[in-house]
């Protein structure tokens, strides 16, 4: 197997292709939304019709009509009441009447005909008014009775009926449940095949052209399935249901992690490798490389960066680890000189050597 460089093009070309990764996303994430929120507006139950079907329909008459004759009963009363303040105003005028008439004969004067005409028809109508206002009183006071014995029917009949509602309550709430429960599933049968696609993507293609695509597509559909099951699992299970997933999660990225430390692939040898001899370390065991001018120096990686000791040109030869035996310099098959071992091109004629028996020997 041959290693192959990946072309990561210019920084602003990366830039735009994470920016658009991340729109890409957001385009996802934004239809799924509005699927879900078409899925929400799947018709559930309605309290109203619960209570119908379930509540004692006789009591719900009962309470109707006791509702009407009560209404009824204020209404007469409102009307009685407002005669009544029409014969007080008229009683009024009369009164004020029959007491200037009054006045006047009092003082002496003798009243014409015309006026004892009007104090007689005044002192008619004051006792006419205040026989009617006292009938409309009476007629107020029976009413208010029965106003208040339909009151008491009404308090009666409407105990009877909150009584039922715990019954009416338990079966909405049931039903009201059922119906979250169709409206997530509802969602999820349209949101986990789309995360079943994006894993299976995911395991298949991530070395891909278009692996960013991917991980927008499969970052958007996460988020909204976790915000659906929060939606619409109760937080008491939502919890369980969330941290059994995070472990899942955890667990397989600590596998993937533990099996690439042990199985690592050729791109990730090749950068290791490539780093230690940068450093002139082995890449196996990190061993100083002591050949040429630096076989008899001492160094780490953190006084590295001051050591500037020109490679050898004059005794470049084979090397071997002496730490782990690894070779780290050979002859190359095709220009004869000295090359790295664990290094896909030899630097002198750029010849390419097979890597992945010397990798997995490794």
């Amino acid at each position: 197997m041959k290693a192959t460089s990946t072309q990561r093009g210019p920084w602003s070309h990366r830039l735009l292709v994470y920016a658009f990764a991340v729109l890409f996303g957001t385009l996802i994430y934004w239809l799924l939304t509005f699927s879900m929120r078409d899925i929400g507006t799947w018709p559930g139950p309605a309290y109203a019709d619960v209570e119908k079907r379930l509540s004692d329909a006789k009591l719900t008459r009962e309470s109707g009509a006791i509702a009407n004759q009560i209404e009824e009963v204020n209404r007469a009363i409102a009307n009685r009441k407002q005669r009544q303040t029409i014969l007080r105003d008229s009683t009024g005028n009369s009164e004020k009447t029959m007491a200037r008439l009054q006045s006047s004969v009092n003082n002496g004067k003798v009243p014409t005909a015309e006026e004892a005409r009007v104090l007689a028809e005044s002192q008619r109508l004051f006792l006419a008014n205040q026989a009617k206002y006292q009938e409309l009183n009476d007629q107020i006071t029976t009413e208010n009775e029965q106003l208040v014995g339909l009151q008491d029917r009404q308090r009666d009949v409407q105990k009877k009926i909150d009584a039922q509602r715990p019954v009416i309550q338990a079966e909405y709430d049931r039903l009201n449940a059922r119906h979250n429960f169709k409206l997530a599933a509802g969602k999820l049968s349209v949101l986990l095949p789309l995360l079943a696609v994006a894993g299976f993507l995911f395991l298949k293609k991530r070395g891909s052209l278009y692996v960013t695509l991917i991980y927008g597509f499969g970052l958007a559909l996460l988020v909204k399935v976790g915000l659906v099951m929060h939606e619409h699992f109760p937080t008491r299970y939502f919890k369980y249901i969330l941290i059994v997933i995070a472990i899942a999660l955890v667990t397989r990225i600590l596998i993937y992690l533990l099996r690439a430390m042990a199985f690592p692939k050729l791109d990730w040898l090749l950068k290791q490798y490539r780093d230690a001899y940068e450093h002139f370390f082995c890449p196996v065991c990190s061993h100083p490389i002591r050949r040429g001018p630096r076989q008899h120096l001492f160094w780490n990686r953190r006084s590295l960066p001051r050591l500037c000791v020109p490679a050898a040109t004059n005794a470049d030869e084979p090397y071997t680890c002496p730490a782990c035996a690894t070779r780290l310099f050979e002859e190359c098959p095709a220009c004869k000189k000295i090359r790295h071992a664990l290094l896909p091109a030899c630097t002198h004629c750029g010849a390419i050597k097979e890597l992945q028996p010397v990798l997995e020997k490794k």
